[in-house]
């Protein structure tokens, strides 16, 4: 048999014409794709400008700001410069009247030279003035020194120093990808020989390529080379639930009835200072120098970083209680949106400014521990269910990860790069670390 008989007998017109339709349809795929990517290169580019014009108008509005301040010394300088010149002149005045009278009753010594009447007044005169004089200059306090001084604020200079730009740049990506895979579970031991009693883990936060845990049981901060799984060093901190990062050095720990507590992460980890709230401190999170806390309980509270109180959320404007036990928070990765675990009434929503949004009333979502993975995704912890769930960026469901943990799970954090996810639990020495990757679109 023939090659071209061969063909005809494998192929017939129906095949070639489903296989034309196929490349049609593939092609029109291939193409719209290709206007998408077009249409995001469009969008990024002008997001780049409108970046980079924020930056320049946030450096004007601080040099507005700092002009405010300079105008604000100058005023202090000319202030404090006037109330000294006044007391100065006063006291040239004073010495003035002072020369002009002794200037007088010598011209009187002059005068009265041939007349020894006149001559013994003008004398007795002049010794009494002198006098007064003298005695006057002994009991007053005569300026030393005068000067008008400017000390730069070495707090505005160290803050401005510390800084390595003028603000947070996010790369955020508006592709969808699919739920994570878990592609291997192992174990990380986070345990110490210092530690009096099993570990609780009920918190956890992603520094580079390290993860800071809180054990709250043994009153510890640990902090874990993520390569390796080995401890880096450890500090003490009563009572420490929640942590999240503030800074390049600084990490803030929510530690129960103990307030607040900031940890340096520069070198070791070490207590720098502590704010004492009227409430107990759970959850944590931070963006733009505020402080977002929870308590365990009914409420989430608003702070600035000096421990100022800004907002108390407890009901929503029907004026229904929001929540039955607020545990962690996190924000998305576009910062315009705060979630705050609720095992019992689901994942809660609010803006940047603590306005309540919605409550996830999903089945599958009554999270205890929440974080984001900076792609887009906010991952629920489910202690409850024992269930790891992936939610959108706006707190809808996506599904669930993990099907079945080994127990309770209190505390979740993702290092995006790594696609590593470590899982603490209530009461365990061991973390669960899970390698992720994505199912395939």
């Amino acid at each position: 048999m023939s090659v071209s008989d061969n063909i005809n007998r494998l192929y017939n017109k129906t095949d070639t014409s489903e296989a034309t339709s196929e490349l049609s349809d593939t092609l029109d795929t291939m193409n719209q794709r290709q206007a998408n990517t077009d249409t995001l290169l469009k969008q990024l580019r002008d997001s780049k400008t409108t970046a980079i014009k924020a930056v320049s108008d946030y450096r004007i509005e601080m040099e507005k700001f700092l002009k405010k301040l300079e105008e604000a010394s100058i005023k202090e300088i000319e202030d404090q410069y006037q109330t000294l010149e006044s007391q100065i002149l006063a006291e040239r005045q004073r010495y003035e009247d002072s020369i002009d009278e002794l200037k007088n009753l010598k011209q009187l010594l002059t005068q009265a030279s041939g007349n020894i009447a006149q001559l013994f007044v003008c004398s007795k005169l002049a010794e009494k003035k002198c006098t007064t004089l003298r005695d006057d200059e002994k009991k007053r306090k005569t300026f030393k020194h005068a000067e008008v001084k400017f000390v730069p604020s070495e707090q505005l200079k160290s803050s401005i120093e510390k800084m390595k730009n003028l603000g947070e740049t996010s790369a955020i990506s508006s592709r969808t990808y699919n739920l994570y895979k878990v592609t291997k579970i192992c174990d990380m031991k986070v345990g110490l020989k210092e530690d009096t009693s099993g570990c609780g883990i009920y918190g956890s936060c992603i520094i580079d390529d390290t993860v800071i845990f809180t054990d709250v049981i043994n009153n510890k901060l640990k902090r874990f080379d993520i390569s390796s799984s080995s401890l880096i060093d450890y500090c003490e901190v009563p009572g420490p639930f929640g942590v999240c990062r503030v800074g390049e050095r600084e990490v803030a720990v929510a530690c129960g009835d103990s307030g607040v507590h900031f940890v340096s992460i520069h070198n070791k980890l070490s207590l720098l200072r502590s704010i004492q709230m009227n409430h107990g401190c759970y959850g944590i999170a931070y963006s733009n120098d505020k402080l977002y806390i929870t308590d365990w309980d009914k409420s989430l509270y608003m702070y600035d970083m000096s421990g100022n109180i800004l907002k108390t959320v407890t009901s929503d404007n029907s004026g229904q209680s929001i929540f039955e036990c607020s545990t962690h928070i996190t924000f998305n990765d576009k910062k315009d949106r705060l979630f705050v675990g609720d095992a019992g009434k689901g994942l809660v929503c609010f803006n940047a400014e603590c306005d309540y949004i919605e409550t996830v009333t999903d089945s599958d979502v009554r999270p205890d521990g929440v974080c984001t993975d900076g792609y887009g995704n906010v991952i629920v912890a489910n202690c409850g269910l024992q269930t790891i769930v992936q939610c959108s960026r706006d707190g809808q469901k996506c599904g669930i990860i993990v099907n079945k943990t080994r127990g309770n799970p209190a505390s979740v954090s993702i290092h995006h790069g790594l696609r590593k996810m470590f899982v603490g639990y209530y009461y365990t020495d061991t973390v669960e670390v899970y390698n992720l990757t994505w199912k395939s679109d």
